[in-house]
């Protein structure tokens, strides 16, 4: 593109033969051109004239002032465009394509005077000075209740193109991270399985197993005449979860008042009696008992004050093993359900 205020040798000729720019030139002084209008028709004729660096000569018209974008009407110059192109026998898409591209080149030279000239104008009158708006002083707003705690965000997604490299790099952090994750779980299990805590893993229900310990329990007794008793080895087995099923219902069957369990020292065989049967052969184990008065002294409990004491005692032990016996029926219901969800 020439620069501003040169002269080109041809093409401003070729837009009107009658109006050429007239050069003045004195022998102590360079050249001047006499700045002269270019019309809406010599516009046209350039486009379609056959010469070379109609781009240029557009923009130093520009540049020069001799042309202002403003005086060049799109439509006119659209419609002369298709007034040539019926004319031609066949179509010119060269010709064509140098039509949109300067109607293109001028549309935007509009747009940028307009941006630059008018719109900063428009937006002072709407939203005012923006340093007398700096200048403002703002009231201060005051909250009665405490300011809300604000929760941080995930990242919000980004709109660029991923690379390979940031994809391997991500893939190999989400690697990482779950294979962190399975060894905190394998040793978790791992410690678990060394604390020695093992629970059953079947699962049974102690009311059903309580009815079924009573009824063998009858058939032990009807059988024996005279000492109606049996040891625990012999109700429940040798078998490690056999002994654990048995034993809580016992301890239920004993606050029932049903059965007594005797064991001599720890360790040992504990003998399952039947009450009234131990009572005869063993007498009344609690005959002998003695209170502690509030004034420190000792006495012996009479017979109808200990049967007071213990019948108050059975009737606590009994809500007592009837509120155990719900609650363990509860949790066993709910362990059922968890693993029938987990077959599912």
């Amino acid at each position: 593109m020439k620069k501003q205020g040169e002269f080109f040798d041809n093409p401003l000729s070729s837009l009107n033969p009658t109006k050429s720019p007239e050069i003045h030139q004195d022998s102590s002084q360079t050249p001047t051109i006499i700045k002269t209008n270019v019309k809406q028709e010599e516009i046209y004729d350039l486009l379609f004239g056959k010469e070379i660096g109609w781009r240029d000569i557009i923009y130093d018209l520009i540049n020069t002032e001799q042309l202002d974008p403003w005086d060049i009407d799109l439509n006119i110059l659209t419609e002369k465009y298709f007034q040539k192109i019926q004319e031609m026998e066949e179509k010119n898409f060269f010709i064509s394509s140098k039509v949109l591209l300067a109607a293109s080149l001028l549309l935007r030279i509009k747009s940028e005077i307009l941006l630059n000239k008018y719109i900063k104008s428009i937006d002072e009158i709407l939203f005012g000075n923006k340093t007398e708006l700096k200048k403002q002083t703002f009231e201060r707003i005051e909250l009665e209740d405490e300011i809300p705690e604000l929760i941080p965000r995930s990242p919000l997604p980004r709109f660029r193109k991923v690379t390979l490299k940031e994809l391997l790099e991500s893939l190999n952090k989400a690697i990482i991270t779950e294979n962190r994750r399975i060894k905190k779980e394998i040793v978790n299990k791992n410690a678990l399985r060394e604390s020695s805590i093992s629970l059953p893993k079947r699962r049974f229900s102690i009311k059903d197993k309580i009815i079924e310990i009573t009824t063998r329990l009858e058939e032990y007794f009807n059988s024996k005449q005279d000492i109606k008793k049996v040891t625990f080895t012999e109700l429940a087995g040798e078998e490690r979860e056999k002994r654990i099923e048995h034993f809580s219902p016992l301890l239920h069957l004993e606050n029932q008042k049903k059965i007594w369990l005797e064991q001599q020292t720890h360790f040992q065989e504990i003998e399952i009696w039947e009450k009234e049967n131990y009572w005869q052969k063993k007498g009344d184990p609690f005959k002998e008992l003695i209170t502690e008065l509030k004034d420190g002294t000792y006495e012996e409990i009479s017979e109808e004050e200990f049967k007071k004491f213990a019948e108050q005692d059975e009737r606590e032990e009994e809500e007592e093993s009837e509120k155990k016996l719900r609650k363990s029926n509860k949790l066993n219901k709910k362990r059922e359900e968890q693993e029938s969800e987990e077959e599912e």
